[in-house]
């Protein structure tokens, strides 16, 4: 084997590494993709159910709904004038 027999096939093989390499590294990028893409549609459906969990506690923490459950599942009432106390703070020096 002469010395440009030896240098072509030293390049030859150079080539056929740097190849393998490409594959390889696009592999990968393609299985990042896909884990990148699996995690966005986890991210999309976990605000989705965010935004109903802040919808329905809206509608459970409404004034008017937390009364009602009151009145009829612990028979409270709102408290009347003559049910009221009034506290007046004096100041230091009353």
């Amino acid at each position: 084997m002469n010395k440009t027999s030896l240098f072509a096939f030293f390049l030859a093989a150079l080539c056929g590494c740097s190849a393998v390499a490409v594959v390889y590294s696009k592999h990968l990028s393609r299985a990042a993709y896909a884990d990148i893409s699996r995690y966005q549609r986890l991210i999309d459906g976990l605000d989705v159910h965010w935004s109903q969990l802040q919808i329905e506690e809206s509608t459970f923490s409404e004034h008017g709904r937390i009364e009602r459950a009151a009145q009829q599942s612990l028979d409270m009432l709102l408290p009347g004038l003559e049910g009221s106390i009034m506290i007046v703070r004096k100041g230091p020096g009353s």
